[in-house]
This record gives structure tokens, C-alpha cells and sequence, in this order.
């Protein structure tokens, strides 16, 4: 068991207009979500406001709907200077190759921005979270951010080879102290996954997301309150520009 394992062991466990969904985001600069392919296959870029310093994939949730959301967050993260990569990687939910739609649709993303030499991260939320990690042994990413991740279903998913991860790569995967979805249950399962491979423990760190006026739990990540900015974006914020220095 790994230090960030240790850490969460102690822990117990919509009809809006874009515009509108953007008005946290602060300035006059907004982005704008450029859909590619269809289906499964499909993804939206949002360009970073000026030159991309890096580029996160952002993967969504397990629901009815596989498009495009989220956008608040993902306008925030390209006006802080980052490309924005959103595949839908399934349609209909769920989809056993999620993982390979993935790391497919992300491979022709980043073609169509010219493959940019700059530093990879990957976000997710829940299944997403989880597929972002499952991903990172074949995008090879720096830092990869799961948010409240899911259990893997050994029966309907293919088995990753997390060996495949680079040793360099770190992986947060933060926990809701408010969560009663998914609790610690799958950050521990990708913890013992990630070491049963090998995987550096050092590159694992866990963290939970306390509910400092707001409400952590399993779908915070959609809070647009500034209490839940603060604990949930400004911590993804820190972690990817000390990985894009």
C-alpha cells in the first residue's frame, strides 16, 4: 500500500446558456469548443488563450449523455494557457473500448494542433478519472489528474498494462469527503492496480477535497460556487502549471 493509499484509509468515508456558464471565468476573452468526428469518435478542442504552455484531455463521467459539458471548467483551464482536449470516447454509455476511443481521439487531436511540444496531462472525473489513468500507458502523459475515479469492471473492460506508464508520470487521485457514489473505493483499487504493475509509489499522491463551503461530494465538479473553485479547480490549477514549468 502506498503512502497516498495510507492517507485515504484514514478518511471516512442543465438548460443554461454557454455564456451564462462562462461568467466565472472573468475577462473578455472566451473560448470556443471546435467539434471534430462523430459518434464515439468525437472530440472538442477549446484553444488556450495565447501560446499553449500545455495540453489537458479532459474526460467527463459516466451518464446518458457523452457530449459535450463541463465547459465552465474546461474555459477556465484554456484561459489559463492550456489547450483543452475534450474527447466523447463513447456513444451510447457505456462502451468496453472506451479507453482505446480515447487515446484515439486524443492521437488525432493533437494533430490537428500541429502536436505541440509541450507537456500532456490528463484529466477526469469518476469513470472518466479512472480511464484517465487507464489511458496514460499509451499517451504517456506528465501528470494525470483523476477527480473522485471509479472501479474498473474487469468483465466488460479490457486490462491495461499500467507497466506502460512512464516511471516519471504523476498520478493525483483525489477523493470528496462528502462522496457517496464511489467513496475511496476506487482511488484504492487504481492505487493497488498502479503497484501490483510496479509503478513508482512516489509517483502516486492522494488527496481528499474537503467540503470548505461547499459540498464535496461525487458531482462537486460541476459546483460553479467560488468555494468549490478554490478546492477543486485551483487544486488541478497548482498541479498542472508546476507541471507545465
Amino acid at each position: 500500500m502506498s503512502r497516498a493509499a495510507r492517507f485515504w484509509s484514514s478518511w471516512t468515508i442543465s438548460a443554461v446558456v454557454l455564456l451564462a456558464l462562462l461568467a466565472g471565468c472573468g475577462g473578455t476573452w472566451r473560448p470556443t469548443f471546435q467539434p471534430h468526428g462523430f459518434g464515439k469518435d468525437q472530440y472538442w478542442i477549446a484553444h488556450a488563450k495565447g501560446r499553449a504552455k500545455a495540453v489537458v484531455v479532459f474526460l467527463h463521467g459516466l451518464g446518458p449523455n457523452s457530449g459535450e459539458q463541463l465547459e465552465p471548467w474546461q474555459a477556465h483551464l484554456a484561459e489559463q494557457g492550456y489547450d483543452v482536449i475534450y474527447p466523447r470516447y463513447e456513444d451510447p454509455p457505456p462502451a468496453p473500448d472506451a479507453r482505446n476511443n480515447i487515446v484515439g481521439a486524443v492521437g488525432r487531436a493533437l494533430g490537428d494542433l500541429g502536436r505541440p511540444q509541450v507537456p500532456l496531462v490528463l484529466l477526469g472525473h469518476s469513470r472518466g478519472g479512472r480511464l484517465a489513468v487507464e489511458a496514460a500507458a499509451f499517451l504517456k502523459p506528465k501528470l494525470v489528474l483523476a477527480f473522485y475515479p471509479g472501479q474498473i469492471n474487469p468483465t466488460f473492460e479490457p486490462p491495461t498494462n499500467f507497466a506502460l506508464i512512464p516511471p516519471t508520470t504523476n498520478v493525483w487521485l483525489f477523493v470528496g469527503d462528502k462522496d457517496r457514489s464511489v467513496g475511496n473505493q476506487g482511488a484504492l483499487e487504481l492505487d493497488k492496480r498502479l503497484l501490483t504493475f510496479g509503478f513508482p509509489a512516489r509517483r502516486i499522491h492522494g488527496a481528499v477535497i474537503r467540503s470548505k463551503g461547499f459540498t464535496a461530494d461525487h458531482m462537486s465538479v460541476y459546483d460553479l460556487s467560488p468555494a468549490a473553485k478554490r478546492g477543486i479547480w485551483e487544486r488541478a490549477d497548482r498541479l498542472i502549471e508546476r507541471a507545465s514549468s
